[in-house]
């Protein structure tokens, strides 16, 4: 998978230390300490041995045209290479739990812009320390962990609860609505995002807290108070981490009556799914990075087009966030209430 390779593979296949450390401004890719994935099939003949180590063809084909400043870039594939370099590690201890960061980037846990730093995990009885792996003594109960194979590592759940103090709270909540929303797919058979939300998926989201959170909730040796809160607060229907930014902004200015991916049609049918819809204030909050409108058609909704004019028409405003705007919580304030003055009226803090 990935094309992952050891560095005693290459040796033992006569490829010398040195054309290795060629390859790396080349062909191959280094994840860790003698751990390595090969990225493009290369036509130098000092690296053709390498070559013949590629089993997975569509991994070399998503790098086919890509620089390396671009795929700096991506938090995506950043997220991916560090789930890989998790996954590759093999120094770890029988007794190692894979937490933290580490655990989120496992379970596909979407972190944006997560800096580079070492594997985390979690030991009954061991602290170290080294530029690859920080190992740290805690226990944890067993529903508190899973199993990737020959690797163990907190739930889903509890990583993203985890979050709450490494990250913070966005970060987290956003990690935790995503933990949410696939637990909730993975119970809803044929689902489908683009034919909207039903009250039963809804309803089952909350089933899915009640049952699953809030029993990880209470096996948390501390921060329960807003650990709850948070949990109490989240939604399946968040299709992005910019739309969970969003709803934990709502929830801090403890503004009312927002809904979340609600349908608007007119006279003539079906206009857009909208990510958040005030009612009593007609006023549509849409955020990127998301699938944020199913349409009719191909194309998301856009400043300028037949679905905005039909909104508009209805005496609908917009307000448009883009995602860096969802990071600083008087920045939203400021702009959300400037373009819809009759929110504050709805809020109850920063008004």
């Amino acid at each position: 998978m990935k094309n992952v390779v050891y560095r005693q593979e290459f040796i033992a296949a006569g490829i010398a230390s040195r054309t290795i450390k060629q390859a790396l401004s080349c062909c191959l890719l280094r994840l860790c300490a003698g751990v390595y994935s090969i990225i493009r099939n290369c036509r130098v003949p000092a690296h053709r041995r390498i070559a013949a180590f590629i089993d997975d063809r569509d991994w070399v084909e998503f790098h086919a045209g890509k620089s390396s400043a671009d795929l700096q870039h991506d938090f995506k594939y950043q997220n991916v290479l560090r789930a890989l370099t998790v996954r590759s590690y093999r120094r770890y201890r029988p007794d190692d739990t894979i937490s933290g960061i580490s655990a989120a980037f496992l379970h596909g846990i979407p972190l944006y812009k997560e800096p580079e730093g070492p594997i985390t995990v979690v030991h009954p009885s061991s602290n170290s320390r080294s530029n690859e792996i920080v190992r740290s003594r805690s226990s944890l109960d067993d529903e508190d962990r899973t199993e990737f194979g020959r690797l163990r590592a907190t739930s889903a759940i509890r990583t993203s609860l985890d979050l709450i103090g490494i990250r913070g709270q966005p970060t987290a909540f956003a990690g935790m609505e995503w933990v949410l929303r696939q637990s909730v797919i993975r119970t809803t058979p044929g689902f489908n995002p683009r034919f909207g939300y039903s009250q039963k998926f809804r309803e089952l989201g909350q089933k899915h807290i009640d049952e699953y959170f809030l029993p990880a909730v209470g096996r948390l040796r501390k921060g329960h108070v807003t650990a709850q809160s948070m949990a109490e607060s989240l939604s399946p229907v968040s299709e992005s981490i910019a739309e969970s930014y969003c709803s934990l902004n709502f929830k801090a200015l403890r503004l009312t009556g927002v809904e979340q991916q609600v349908r608007i049609d007119d006279e003539r049918g079906f206009i857009a799914r909208v990510d958040f819809l005030h009612r009593e204030t007609r006023t549509i909050i849409a955020v990127d990075g998301s699938e944020k409108y199913a349409l009719m058609g191909a194309g998301l909704l856009r400043s300028e087009g037949e679905q905005q004019n039909r909104l508009l028409g209805l005496g609908y405003r917009i307000v448009h966030f883009t995602f860096q705007e969802l990071l600083h919580l008087d920045d939203f304030s400021a702009k959300l209430f400037a373009q819809s003055p009759e929110l504050k009226n709805f809020a109850g803090a920063r008004k």
